[in-house]
């Protein structure tokens, strides 16, 4: 780990960007909900109501994303990890091959440099994780991690 991180830094930054996803799911469900009007003047064709059959679909599965999203959003955002010396939700933790933030699923994103990734806790390499504290080492799905550091 090359930058001094603080756990504030990292987790601000992971919210930034679900505050983006989540902005930009909302745009694309706004798109979709507006154009699932037909123009009752024209003629309406069997194509049309498949098209609509298939936008009403489409915006109905955002929708769900989009409440989600903002649910594991607020979850994450009221989260106090423990002052425990083990890892536990809430916590960033550095390691040999990955960095992760605890308790908000979220792909690969990168902070000064430095990648992240977030991890639920409902993830099955949580369970390993649970508890472990810097300098220990433990191995999921045949990859060994050594704690180097947790925020």
């Amino acid at each position: 780990m090359s930058k001094k991180f603080t756990r504030k830094d990292v987790i601000d930054h992971l919210i930034y960007l679900r505050e983006e996803e989540i902005k930009t799911l909302e745009e694309t469900h706004k798109m979709q909900t507006e154009s699932l009007d037909l123009d009752e003047d024209s003629s309406v064709e069997v194509d049309d109501l498949v098209q609509q059959s298939r936008s009403t679909d489409d915006a109905f599965a955002t929708k769900i994303r989009l409440d989600e999203a903002k649910k594991e959003l607020e979850s994450f955002i009221i989260l106090k990890p423990e002052l425990v010396p083990g890892i536990t939700e809430g916590n960033v933790v550095f390691t040999n091959k990955v960095n992760m933030v605890i308790g908000l699923a979220f792909q690969q994103f990168e902070l000064d440099g430095v990648k992240f990734v977030g991890i639920s806790t409902n993830a099955p390499i949580y369970k390993s994780l649970e508890g472990n504290i810097k300098g220990d080492t433990l191995e999921f799905n045949g990859v060994e991690y050594t704690i180097e550091e947790i925020l």
